[in-house]
Order: structure tokens, then C-alpha cells, then sequence
């Protein structure tokens, strides 16, 4: 009988010892999901803030511009308070300086919406590329002259459409004109556009528009070359606008590109696809 009392405690506590053992693994795989889980937050927590950051900093460099083209137009009115003054030409230098302002209020509309201005396609319309081109380089012409530099514009009354936000593109536009005001002095600046043709890998033909910003500045540095997109790259400034060009670009479905000679100049240029209504009709069907 007390032989049979042992067998008993002894299954008991086997039972036991085991339900405890597994109670034990079942808190281990528990903590290791929980250490997984923390992981992963901390991961996300990091990337939130990584990209908070760089949206902070693309604000804080797409400001600068606008805000150095609205102080232009105001001292140039200044300056003109001082001798005769032309009604004509304060009005389109404070129109400059309006675009500019009502251009970041949308950035900071956009802000408000926790959206950076790149990741949005709901206001990409077709466009006219021509006048968008013009007319953004008129507004930094001012600027550009400043420095002694001469705004050379050689396009086309007219270019077909092409499928694209203005806000974007004009950032684009912004930030390659300062980069080439920041490095040429009394120097030439030059915008053109065309359409080219290009191939696939299939060998299938289809057209983008091919704009240049050529400048006869100072060059960029032979081995920052390569990498100029690069986030943070650059001989100056803060080594965002590239990197914020690329992104605009390609969003519009196009490619960009810099040439430098060191103290001969610098052209970049960028492609966007030309506007197919038919091919999209196509494609939304």
C-alpha cells in the first residue's frame, strides 16, 4: 500500500514538474515574443524619427529659396523708393515675391497634412512645361542678376504636355538655380528644353522632355562627383537639394543627371515622359 502511495506521489509530482516545465517554456517563448516585439517597436520608433528628421530638413532647405527671393524683391523695391519709380516693374517684382509666399503656404499646408511634398501624386495634372519653366525662371532672375549673372532661357514657345505637379517641379526648378547662383559670379545660367526620344530595353521608342540648367560657375569636385545625390554630399551648403531633386524627379517617372568641369561649369539636366492621354486611357481601362 505505501508502495503504491510512492507510485502515486511520484506520477503526481512527474505531472507537476512538468506542467511547471512547461508553464516555464511557455513564459520564455512569451518573453522572446515580447524581446521581439520591443525590437520591432524600436525599429519602427527609429525609422519614424529618421524620417521626421529628413522631413524637417527638406522643409527647412525648400524654404530657404523662396525666402531669399521674397527679401530680393522687397530690398529691390526698397532700392527703387530711392530714385524714380517704375509702377511697372515694383509690380512684378512684388508679384515675384507673392508666388513665393502663396508657394510656402502650400509647403506648409502640406506640412500640416504630415505628408511630404514628394510622396503625393493626387495633384500631378498635365502641364504646361514651356511656360512652367519660364515663368519659374523669371522669378529668380532678380536673384540671379544679384551676383552679376546672365539668365539665358532657350525654349520652345511650345512643348507637349507632361504629367506633373507644378509645386514639385518648380521646387526642382528652385533648387537648381540656387546651387548654380551659389557657385557662378558674373556668368551665364542657362535653361533649355526638348524632346528627345529614347529606347527601352525592348527597343521600344517613347518621348521625354530633356530639360538642362547649364551655369559657367566654379565646377563640382571631381570625387564628390559620383555621389552628389547622395543625401549630405556636397563641398557646401547642406547636401539636401540634389538628393531632394532626385526624389521629385523620379516620382514624375524621369531621370537626372550632373555633368561638372571643374572651373568650367556645370549642366544638370533631367527627363520627364511626355504626356500620353491615350496611353493612359489605355492603361486606366
Amino acid at each position: 500500500m505505501i508502495l503504491l502511495i510512492i507510485v502515486l506521489f511520484n506520477i503526481v509530482v512527474a505531472k507537476f514538474l512538468k506542467s511547471l516545465r512547461k508553464a516555464a517554456e511557455d513564459l520564455s517563448v512569451a518573453a522572446k515574443m515580447r524581446e521581439q516585439e520591443l525590437i520591432a517597436d524600436n525599429e519602427m520608433l527609429d525609422r519614424l524619427n529618421q524620417m521626421k528628421n529628413e522631413f524637417f530638413l527638406n522643409m527647412n532647405h525648400d524654404f530657404k529659396t523662396p525666402l531669399n527671393v521674397i527679401s530680393t524683391s522687397v530690398f529691390n523695391v526698397i532700392d527703387m523708393c530711392d530714385f524714380e519709380i517704375d509702377t511697372k516693374v515694383i509690380k512684378e517684382v512684388m508679384g515675384n515675391a507673392q508666388s513665393e509666399i502663396m508657394r510656402m503656404a502650400r509647403m506648409v499646408d502640406s506640412a500640416m497634412k504630415h505628408s511630404t511634398l514628394y510622396e503625393s501624386h493626387e495633384d500631378m495634372m498635365p502641364l504646361d512645361i514651356a511656360e512652367l519653366l519660364r515663368e519659374g525662371a523669371e522669378t529668380y532672375r532678380a536673384l540671379l542678376e544679384r551676383q552679376g549673372n546672365r539668365l539665358i532661357l532657350n525654349i520652345p514657345e511650345t512643348l507637349p504636355p507632361i504629367l506633373g505637379s507644378t509645386d514639385i517641379l518648380l521646387h526642382v526648378l528652385s533648387n537648381v538655380l540656387s546651387n548654380a547662383n551659389r557657385y557662378t559670379r558674373n556668368g551665364d545660367i542657362m535653361i533649355s528644353a526638348d524632346v528627345e526620344i529614347i529606347k527601352n530595353e525592348m527597343e521600344e521608342e517613347s518621348q521625354v522632355l530633356m530639360v538642362k540648367t547649364s551655369d559657367t560657375g566654379t565646377g563640382i569636385a571631381p570625387e564628390i562627383l559620383p555621389d552628389i545625390f547622395r543625401r549630405g554630399v556636397s563641398d557646401a551648403g547642406t547636401g539636401l537639394g540634389l538628393s531632394i531633386c532626385k526624389s521629385a524627379i523620379e516620382a514624375h517617372g524621369g531621370k537626372i543627371g550632373v555633368e561638372s568641369v571643374p572651373g568650367e561649369g556645370t549642366t544638370v539636366w533631367f527627363t520627364i515622359p511626355v504626356y500620353d492621354k491615350e496611353q493612359e486611357e489605355k492603361d486606366g481601362k
